[in-house]
């Protein structure tokens, strides 16, 4: 088919509130995808397959949600939508990675998320990036970050890229011990996103959870209450921020990325299982053994 015109691409990257609704929302509760198909008519139908595979991903539906990733894929193919394949890949990379195990189909994935993505758009570089990190794989995963936002005047200015990048250090830095580095990078990127929220003011600080520091104050409550953090924990601090974060409702957790969500599939899983509580659970606990 021939390339889509500036239009109607315009077009695709204006639909934030209903992707956002599909999909991005911190809330735990996850329609089935024939609900989501009857709430959101004016997604396409690539989109809507990418929408279903977020869901199902939720509900550890892990075959399912990979043929709706694979049929995203084959649509964004088609209408030669980078940024449709790229978030379809990055999808599939979550699903190999928390329900399946599968270490080699997952890295197989995240690298031809980045490949395809569009430039300016980082969503499958973050996602690696944190990925290899938890391989403890922590020279490459800098090596990419470094060179992915090399272009961008990051982490000095006050912008979501660079909140987006400090996330990515931090995860590094977790990864090699370095708890009290992550707590000062992570530090910093809370600042930023402070700033951001209330309108870039010169040492204002926001209140409460939003969309811009959502992942920020997630990490941070993370950090304080791992165990291994040494002189960084502080599980007091952490769970006020995780009480504050859990108990988030209706702000989007992308950080102002307009199209496709951020890559926080296992993040998400955790939260959904911690709100559940001693009831049942709708998201089922990640496998511990290999799926492949």
């Amino acid at each position: 088919m021939p390339r889509r015109s500036v239009c109607a691409s315009v077009f695709v990257r204006l639909r934030v509130t209903a992707l956002a609704l599909v999909a991005l929302c911190v809330s735990p509760v996850v329609p089935a995808p024939s609900a989501l198909r009857a709430q959101q008519p004016s997604l396409e139908p690539g989109e809507q397959e990418w929408a279903d595979g977020q869901a199902l991903a939720m509900r550890g539906e892990a075959d399912s949600a990979l043929a709706a990733y694979t049929r995203a894929l084959d649509m964004a193919r088609r209408d030669r939508d980078p940024g449709l394949a790229s978030a379809a890949r990055l999808g599939m990379a979550e699903v190999y990675d928390v329900w399946r195990r599968c270490t080699d189909s997952a890295e197989v994935a995240y690298r031809e998320a980045v490949r395809l993505a569009e430039p300016g758009d980082f969503l499958a570089t973050d996602g690696f990036v944190r990925w290899l990190a938890s391989q403890r794989r922590t020279r490459e995963a800098l090596e990419l970050l470094q060179r992915s936002y090399a272009s961008i005047d990051v982490p000095s200015t006050i912008k979501r890229e660079s909140i987006a990048y400090l996330l990515g250090e931090a995860s590094i830095q977790r990864a090699a011990s370095n708890h009290a580095a992550a707590l000062s990078t992570l530090t910093r990127a809370r600042e930023i996103a402070d700033r951001l929220a209330v309108g870039d003011v010169e040492n204002a600080s926001a209140n409460g959870v939003n969309a811009t520091n959502y992942w920020v104050l997630h990490d941070l409550a993370s950090l304080r209450l791992d165990p291994r953090a040494g002189g960084a924990r502080n599980t007091s601090v952490g769970d006020a921020l995780r009480t504050d974060v859990d108990s988030t409702s209706g702000v989007s957790d992308t950080g102002g990325v307009p199209r496709f969500t951020t890559a926080r599939l296992a993040d998400r899983v955790a939260r959904a299982r911690r709100l559940c509580g001693t009831g049942a659970c709708e998201t089922p606990p990640p496998p511990t053994e290999r799926r492949c």
